[in-house]
């Protein structure tokens, strides 16, 4: 689950979407990352920084330059993680060991219907 929570992390973020939107399309040095949003070096780096970290790209060295690619690994995990997320048995969690608070907050339900929290009548 770390590594889910990582990744969506690491793509919460439009500048490292559109990152990716170029990466995908061809392998790009940093350099040309930054020539094509209009944006620093300095700012690329650190988005890239992050996208390793999650272990979202890879990056290879040629010569001066380091080109980066789209780790498919990754984002297949991710699409088996939304796969098990839209399971309609939920099967691939125990709901159960799940610490949920189940009480009514009584403050955001006054006025309502319904509990925020327990989804029930109040």
């Amino acid at each position: 689950m770390e590594t889910i929570v990582k990744i969506f992390k690491a793509l919460s973020d439009e500048t490292r979407l559109k990152i990716l939107m170029i990466i995908s399309s061809k392998v790009i040095c940093q350099r040309g990352i930054s020539n094509h949003l209009q944006i620093s070096d300095s700012a690329v780096s650190q988005h890239i920084k992050i996208l390793k970290d999650a272990n979202i790209i890879t990056g290879y060295k040629e010569g001066y330059y380091v080109f980066y690619k789209i780790n498919e690994n990754i984002f297949n995990e991710c699409i088996e993680f939304m796969k098990l997320l839209n399971d309609k048995d939920h099967t691939f969690i125990d709901i159960n060991n799940m610490k949920l608070n189940k009480q009514c907050c009584k403050v955001s339900c006054k006025g309502k219907i319904r509990c925020c929290k327990k989804g029930e009548e109040i």
